[in-house]
């Protein structure tokens, strides 16, 4: 009982282990299951040149994987080349202050799902992609 007051009486510590309770616990309804995921890595990785101001050149190299919909994986694999190009134009198309630092990063992930969305969604009428996530990131 004194170990319950004692962890009672520290608010943080308290606050942080209902939190924890309350997020370890995933409800689904009645007749809800869950999702298949699936993850396409991109190979090769891309190198592009980037807008820049100046003369000077400016690349990004990047290693990027999409997560989508187990059902939806084979149409994004079936149109690689329309998705691979579509992300050399997006990445090709970002300034410098869009890909410095963690939260400008965070941003380029979701308008990177949107610009292979968009060409997907032109080409099949589907917008397959969930997620793009960056593995590695390197700017210069």
């Amino acid at each position: 009982m004194s170990l319950m007051m004692s962890i009672l009486n520290k608010p943080l510590l308290f606050s942080l282990i209902l939190i924890s309770s309350l997020m370890s616990h995933t409800t689904y309804a009645e007749d809800e299951e869950p999702i298949a995921v699936a993850y396409i890595e991109l190979a090769p990785n891309f190198i592009v040149n980037n807008a820049s101001e100046g003369s000077r050149l400016k690349y990004i190299k990047t290693s990027i994987s999409i997560r989508t919909e187990l059902a939806k994986k084979e149409l994004i694999e079936a149109n690689m080349p329309l998705v691979r190009d579509a992300l050399v134009m997006f990445l090709s198309s970002l300034s410098t202050p869009q890909v410095t630092g963690a939260i400008a990063r965070e941003q380029t992930r979701g308008e990177a799902a949107i610009a292979v969305n968009k060409a997907l969604e032109e080409e099949t009428g589907i917008a397959p992609v969930t997620d793009i996530l960056f593995a590695s990131f390197v700017t210069q």
